[in-house]
């Protein structure tokens, strides 16, 4: 039974440290210097569809939850390819479906890992709430939030 343990729990620390780590939360300054788009606006719409993970793609069964988010742009602080006036689209995604990595088996019993891995976005705003979008992308290619906290939902109302 310790033998077990003792061969466990090193492979899962060796495991764990060579797989992507979830990402901490951006500073406004790291946003703003990552973002090639800042805009805020009122969102006008959100639809989302489940779909097969770009992202955690190691097993066919991994879905995440794509967001298409219709914003109603009130400024521009920063880029050219949205226009103050009009309606974007901006995309985000959260996971849906994780596959577990591995399998821990003691006493003839699997207890499944789930490693760390990115996560989307920590917040997807709603319609009607007005918000300042960071954003990746524009002009030929779609907007998309900056991970893993690209909007920042205005609290006052």
């Amino acid at each position: 039974m310790k033998t077990i343990a003792h061969i466990a729990v090193p492979l899962f620390l060796l495991i764990s440290s060579l797989s992507p780590a979830a990402e901490a939360p951006k500073s406004e300054e790291k946003l703003e210097t990552t973002a090639s788009h800042i805009v805020s606006g009122k969102v006008v719409e959100v639809t989302s569809k489940v779909e097969k993970s770009k992202i955690k793609t190691e097993h066919d069964t991994n879905r995440d939850t794509i967001y298409t988010i219709t914003v109603q742009v009130e400024k521009v602080s920063k880029g050219d390819a949205a226009k103050q006036g009009e309606q974007i689209a901006v995309l985000a995604w959260t996971p849906h479906t994780r596959e577990p990595s591995g399998y821990i088996v003691e006493s003839m019993k699997q207890t499944p890992i789930f490693l760390p891995g990115r996560q989307g976005q920590d917040v997807i705003p709603k319609k009607g709430e007005t918000a300042t979008f960071y954003l990746t992308g524009g002009g030929k290619e779609p907007f998309e939030l900056v991970t893993p906290n690209g909007v920042a939902v205005d609290k006052a109302k």
